[in-house]
């Protein structure tokens, strides 16, 4: 369960948010309103490409993070939603 999957990855951060009575910070369409990128599918990025040092680092919350943690921001552009 810790792929990335929008739809349930937003019914599982809402379902979480009504067990733990935590406050539901995350956008209801999981579109964030500062990048516009969905906070719940994967986004890749390539560091220093076409170099020894070249890294690729996914951004995105998956289901499994979805459903155990209280979103607070946006794992792509690190914009709170809770300021």
């Amino acid at each position: 369960m810790s792929e990335f999957n929008e739809l349930e990855a937003i019914k599982a951060q809402k379902e979480y948010c009504q067990e733990s009575g935590a406050p539901h910070f995350a956008p209801a369409s999981g579109n964030c309103w500062n990048c516009r990128k969905n906070i719940y599918t994967a986004h890749k990025r390539t560091y220093n490409p076409g170099t020894q040092f070249e890294k690729e680092h996914t951004t995105g919350i998956t289901v499994k993070k979805a459903s155990e943690q209280l979103v607070t921001g946006c794992p792509h552009c690190n914009r709170s939603y809770c300021d």
